[in-house]
């Protein structure tokens, strides 16, 4: 991931990457997107993301979680297996650097979310068959169990090319042993990728998986980019995407992900209206905020001062009674840096496709810790979501 975005380039089995999640979200929402699905009460977004101004993925209803990187550059061949070419580390060095992954320092993962090895030089589908196979499986058992010890409460994937089938044995193995409790597959889009050439390379992974360990589940990696441009996908890219992990796997990790300019906008909406479908906050009610800020976009400076006008309509068939507008409110206490506060707080009664105007005066702090903002603008009757990037 983070180190091997190099190799992944000058790698052709690794023409599928990753990227990066770090700033994000202030963008009002009314948004069209896939409708949620069964699994959705069970499913789980996990976020990994680090960094200044992260994402902030949390906000949203998203859980941390953690990679591990191959700082110890492991590499494996008919002889045996290396560090940076040279002996292996000691459990203890290892064992400490799966805490640190874990730790504030770097992605602060919840202790019961997946810790997932990023480990791509030995990965069992890109290892030849044979003695050095046997040698990285060997190696693979070993800092398992290590991993199992240095996050004993977690359960344990590993990074992998899962729609490919070489020494599938051997990974089997480390599943049937409960060495390996999960499977994290790759599902990046690819510029020019069709969504239908997505979908054969994620149900390939899938079947793989399931067909090797049915009770083990599967967190796919996904990522708002599109490699190798890191363009951001397009709305519907995004929610096809969702609607399929959410039917075919038990959670999602969005990789390191960024959203830090208005490109990232059309992303930034449909990713809100996901997460507020998995989590049961999705915008509701007869009444309809709509807005946008003086940028004319989803974005808003960091230490800046901005007025927005709030067009506040409503949707339903019949009229609505007179309202207040509460205090806008994020979802996650304590990482917001910003303070609000409104120009009308009344709604008077509106009948069918009427509106009323106001204004959000809006302040975001200088040291706002996330790049973006999840608010919900709620009356006693509605609840929209908006969903703003800080720059």
């Amino acid at each position: 991931m983070q180190q091997s975005k190099v190799r992944c380039l000058l790698r052709a089995l690794c023409a599928r990457p990753l990227a990066a999640l770090a700033a994000l979200l202030l963008a009002l929402i009314p948004v069209l997107a896939a409708a949620p699905t069964a699994s959705a009460a069970s499913f789980t977004v996990f976020t990994d993301e680090r960094g200044a101004h992260p994402p902030g993925m949390v906000q949203y209803g998203a859980v941390k979680s953690t990679v591990v990187y191959d700082v110890f550059g492991f590499t494996c061949d008919t002889a045996g297996c290396y560090s940076h070419g040279g002996p292996l580390p000691s459990e203890a060095t290892y064992e400490a650097k799966v805490k640190e992954y874990m730790g504030s320092s770097q992605f602060g993962g919840a202790p019961t979310a997946p810790v997932v090895l990023d480990f791509e030089d030995i990965e069992l589908t890109q290892v030849p068959a044979g003695r050095t196979a046997a040698n990285a499986y060997d190696l693979w058992r070993r800092l398992l169990t290590w991993t199992h010890t240095a996050a004993p409460s977690a359960p344990v994937c590993h990074y992998g090319y899962d729609w490919l089938t070489q020494n599938q044995e051997l990974i089997k193995q480390l599943h049937d042993d409960d060495l390996l409790d999960c499977f994290a597959p790759r599902a990046y889009f690819y510029d020019g990728q069709s969504q239908s050439a997505w979908d054969s390379d994620f149900d390939a992974a899938i079947a793989r998986d399931r067909a090797m360990a049915p009770s083990h589940p599967i967190y796919p990696y996904v990522n708002p980019y599109s490699f190798n441009s890191r363009n951001y996908v397009a709305g519907n890219t995004w929610a096809h995407m969702f609607a399929r992990v959410k039917a075919a796997a038990d959670g999602v990790v969005i990789w390191e992900a960024t959203a830090d300019n208005a490109t990232a906008c059309a992303w930034v909406s449909q990713n809100s209206y996901e997460m507020g479908v998995v989590t049961g906050t999705s915008s509701s009610g007869p009444l309809t905020a709509s807005a946008s800020p003086p940028s004319g976009n989803c974005t808003v400076a960091r230490g800046s001062s901005v007025a927005v006008p709030v067009k506040i309509t409503n949707t339903s068939g019949s009229t609505t009674p007179a309202t207040s507008l509460q205090t806008v409110n994020g979802q996650a206490p304590g990482v917001h840096g910003y303070d609000t506060t409104w120009q009308y707080w009344n709604v008077p009664s509106l009948a069918p496709g009427a509106s009323a105007q106001t204004t959000l005066y809006l302040t975001v702090d200088s040291t706002q810790v996330t790049g973006t903002v999840l608010l919900h603008v709620k009356t006693g009757i509605s609840d929209s979501r908006w969903a703003l990037i800080v720059q």
